[in-house]
Formats: structure tokens, sequence, C-alpha cells
């Protein structure tokens, strides 16, 4: 009778791990061996060691509390699952970036109108600000606060890189109404602090694809593409044999929604499948990346002070910011792509300033 018991918890340890209340010593056999093994520096044995890690973590948290006598050993699965995924991350990113760092306040809020009144003065500038580029170049320019907009080469596609991870983000936020206490919140924060790729690959694994297209899809980016893997291509002409694409109008519209789903907009809150504090959280999310490296963007070193959630994506050959900024009483979508064989982030941040100079907020 012993071993049917154990044997029954053991196939009903995914509905116990993930259902709450109890089942602690179930998850220490369920998920510590895959948290203990040794696992390659390669791109294959991070992912597994961080999926192995994240799947402790969660588990444990997911079996609620604990009788006293089995606290020493919650804390060591915790302490165990950790430090695997922090392993994991330590192959998956440069330093100075920290997982746990606090969110960012949600950005003020304001009018939220859509792109409806073209500016060609505006689009003249952009194209001026785009001409001593030395590569591909696509702008959009959004003013939420009367809806004038411009680009140039708005709706050519380009290596999406980190961008299109604005899918998985929803998805990540659209898989339980209680943000802050679901299993995929610790991934949904690491996409937004430092573009985290294990934290996307979880997401897209675990959620499925379909979900990450669905979010892609309810962003209104109808441009875009998250097939998988990508590699970098030796052509002028975006994307090149790049299949993961996005356009500066997609990146635009999405954060558009985003902006204004997160201000109560109900409309769009329908349009995302969101809740207002899903939406909430998702700016919260990306008004938190971390200035790091090449993280730091294409705007924000020419911002000081300012207000700015941003998505950020680069690649040997693609450079990439889309940005709302909050600068001189507006609140305006920015979004800058460089694509050239060999693109330097210098000159890439060269066309953002320019860029936001054409834009007035500098």
């Amino acid at each position: 009778m012993v071993r049917r018991f154990a044997i029954l918890l053991v196939l009903l340890l995914p509905s116990v791990a993930h259902g709450g209340g109890g089942g602690l010593q179930a998850v220490q056999q369920r998920y510590l061996p895959a948290a203990q093994a040794a696992y390659a520096n390669t791109p294959d044995g991070a992912q597994a060691r961080y999926d192995a890690g994240r799947d402790l973590v969660e588990a444990v948290v997911a079996a609620g509390p604990v009788q006293t006598s089995e606290r020493a050993l919650r804390a060591d699965l915790l302490a165990r699952g950790r430090a695997q995924v922090a392993r994991a991350e330590a192959l998956d990113r440069g330093d100075g970036f920290h997982s746990l760092a606090p969110l960012a306040p949600l950005p003020p809020g304001g009018a939220a109108y859509g792109a409806r009144r073209p500016d060609p003065t505006l689009g003249r500038r952009l194209a001026a600000a785009a001409a001593p580029a030395n590569g591909a170049v696509g702008i959009w320019v959004h003013d939420l606060s009367n809806g004038r907009y411009a680009g140039y080469q708005a709706e050519t596609r380009f290596a999406a890189a980190s961008t299109v991870k604005l899918g998985a983000l929803v998805a990540g936020l659209r898989a339980s109404p209680h943000v802050e206490r679901s299993r995929w919140w610790y991934d949904v924060r690491q996409l937004g602090f430092w573009s985290s790729n294990l934290a996307a690959n979880r997401l897209s694994s675990k959620l499925g694809y379909g979900a990450v297209a669905d979010g892609l899809r309810r962003l209104g980016m109808t441009s875009s593409t998250y097939p998988g893997p990508y590699r970098a291509t030796t052509g002028y002409r975006p994307p090149g044999p790049h299949t993961r694409v996005t356009t500066a109008r997609d990146l635009g519209r999405a954060l558009h929604r985003l902006h204004a789903g997160a201000h109560g907009d109900t409309r769009m809150l329908g349009v995302l499948g969101l809740t207002r504090q899903q939406a909430v959280a998702a700016m919260r999310v990306l008004a938190s990346a971390q200035p790091v490296g090449d993280n730091a963007g294409l705007l924000r070193p020419w911002l000081a002070g300012a207000t700015v959630a941003e998505k950020n994506g680069w690649l040997s050959d693609t450079r990439t910011t889309a940005a709302i900024v909050h600068r001189k009483g507006r609140v305006t979508i920015v979004v800058v792509e460089l694509y050239r064989p060999g693109v330097t982030y210098a000159e890439a941040k060269r066309l953002g300033r320019r860029v936001l100079s054409a834009a007035g907020l500098l």
C-alpha cells in the first residue's frame, strides 16, 4: 500500500506542485535530481540548467506553507534551484545586470491617441536624420498626446533580435490573472531587466509558440515573426536571411497598445487580452530595462533624467531600440533600427541622437 501511495504521488505531482498546498517531499523527489545534475556550459546546457532550477523553485513555492519541521528543507530546495538559475544566467548575460532588482514605477500616462495624423514635416526631418547612416534605417515616431506620427522605411522588415520578445512578455502575463504570484513572473521580469534568452525560451517552450504568436498578434505586430533561432547575415538588404523579423511600425504599434492599456483604455485591454493590472506590469517591466552595455539602447544615452520604457535588440548586423520617451511634457514613441553587417553600437547611437533631435526631444 505504501508503494502504491508513493507511485500515486509521483503521478499526481504536477497538480500537487502547481496547485499549492503540501507536497514538499514529492517536489523534492520530482524536481531536485534535475536541479542537481551536471550541465555543460553550452547554450543547450545553460537552458537545461535554467529550466531545472526554475522548475524546482516554482514547485517549492506552489507547494505552499510548510510545517516547522520542513522549513529547513524548503530553504535548501529554494537555494539549490536559485543557484542553478544564477549559474545559467551568468552564461547568458554580461556583468552588471541584476535579476532581483526592484521594478520601476508605472511611467506617467495622459492621452494615448493612436497614430491618426501624419506629419509630413517630421517625415522629412526623419529622412534627413537617416541619410548619414551607413546602412539600412527604419524609424517610427508617434506623439501620443496628439496622434501625430511619421516614419522612414517603417514598414521594412528588419532582423528583430530580442524585440519580438514582446510577444513572449504578453504570453507570460496572460498565463495568470495574478501577475506577481504567477510561476512565470520571474521569467517575465528578466525579459525587461536584461532581455534574457533563457527566460524567453522557457516561456515559449512551456506556454507554446502559439501563445507567443498570439501575443504578437494582440500587440498588432502583424509583420513580425518568432520562428526560433536566427543567424547573422552578410548582405546589405534587411533582413538578410533572418527569419525572426519585425518593423518599426509594428514595434511602435505594440508600445502604443501596452501604454494605452496600462492607463485604462478598456478597448485596448480587450484587444490585448490583458487586465489593467497585467498591462501595468508590462509597462513597469519595460521601464525597468537595465542600462548595461548594449541594453542601454540607442536613445537613453542622450536622455539624461528622462523616463524611458523600452525594448532593445542587437545582433552583429542590427541595432534596434523601441521606446516610449517621457520628456518635455510629452509622451512619444520612438523606434530606431539600423542594419549593416558589422554595424557598431556607437554609430547606431549617433543615429538615435539624430532621430531624437528630429523629433524635438533634445
